[in-house]
């Protein structure tokens, strides 16, 4: 058999339309139960309350009262533009720095803050209503 230019042609003709001629159509039908919906409503509006009365801040000390005073008068010094708090909690005092809605702007201020206080933390904490 010698390779004819006409049957050459008409096989390459033939294999590139198959992929043509074989495709199938189709169309997706999806079943989702009526409450699927309802949940993610539900889902959304719980994110929402969440991140409105959640926020991160920074523990300086968690000691007694002399010590707490002195760290806030420390803090005061040397970061004025940020908020510090003394709380109570049986039997320590907590001193804590600044809230912060964003982690990672609670995370680069806590590496300026360690500089002075090197056993500080990022926390996350509810607030209160």
């Amino acid at each position: 058999m010698k390779n004819n230019p006409c049957r050459l042609l008409c096989l390459l003709i033939l294999f590139g339309t198959i992929d043509f001629v074989h495709s199938q159509e189709g169309t997706i039908m999806v079943k989702q139960n009526p409450k699927l919906d309802s949940l993610f409503l539900k889902k959304i509006e719980l994110d929402r309350n969440r991140y409105s009365t959640n926020y991160f801040t920074l523990q300086l000390y968690y000691g007694n009262l002399e010590m707490a005073n002195k760290i806030i008068e420390i803090s005061n010094n040397n970061y004025p533009n940020i908020s510090v708090e003394l709380s109570f909690e049986t039997p320590n005092y907590k001193v804590q720095a600044g809230k912060f809605k964003n982690k990672i702007k609670g995370l680069k201020t806590l590496d300026t803050i360690k500089k002075v206080f090197p056993s500080a933390f990022l926390l996350m904490k509810k607030e209160s209503l």
